[in-house]
């Protein structure tokens, strides 16, 4: 097995994980919540953090979800404008939207990384009821940005590749309809 293509599997993997983990933060989020209403209407009582754990989940179910959901191309897309383009066409603007993705991707990538170093450093905590240190929590955001920095980049290969097939099947195409090659 190649170096890049082993690298993929890997990334897959990876994020086939993240996705499963997400999944179970959705599933246990549902369940904290099902319980604290029972007990509230219950017996009256509530255990106050569940609301902050609950905010934080959803902070990490969305990061680690992200490049999983890019990989699938369940991302919500705006295609009127594009349905209307040939197929040359949309995979020009798909290429240059997914660079320019890419582009975004890494700065966001950058910053974020940038202030949950800083976060670490200063042992920097979140006010609320639980209070706790904001890094551990926010750490998902720079890694979910380069995951899906990452899962666009291959997307935006694909994408290339197609248009390169493309421009190769006109190019041939078009020579096979002058009748042969000039004397």
């Amino acid at each position: 097995m190649k170096v890049g293509e082993r690298f993929w599997a890997i990334f897959d993997r990876t994020i086939t994980i993240m996705m499963i983990v997400s999944s179970v933060l959705v599933l246990l989020d549902a369940l904290f919540v099902t319980v604290d209403v029972l007990m509230r209407y219950t017996f009256s009582i509530t255990y106050v953090g569940i609301f902050e754990l609950t905010e934080y989940s959803l902070l990490w179910m969305t990061f680690m979800g992200a490049a999983y959901i890019m990989r699938n191309n369940g991302h919500v897309r705006v295609d009127a404008v594009t349905n209307l383009l040939n197929p040359r066409h949309r995979a020009i603007l798909d290429t240059i939207a997914s660079v320019i993705g890419m582009f975004i991707l890494l700065v966001v990538t950058w910053y974020s990384a940038k202030l949950t170093l800083h976060d670490l450093q200063t042992g920097f905590t979140l006010s609320g009821i639980l209070r706790p240190v904001k890094w551990p929590l926010e750490i998902i955001i720079p890694i979910g940005f380069f995951m899906l920095f990452l899962q666009l980049a291959r997307n935006a290969s694909k994408q290339f590749e197609s248009l390169k097939a493309m421009s190769r099947g006109q190019q041939s195409s078009s020579n096979g309809t002058t009748g042969g090659s000039p004397r």
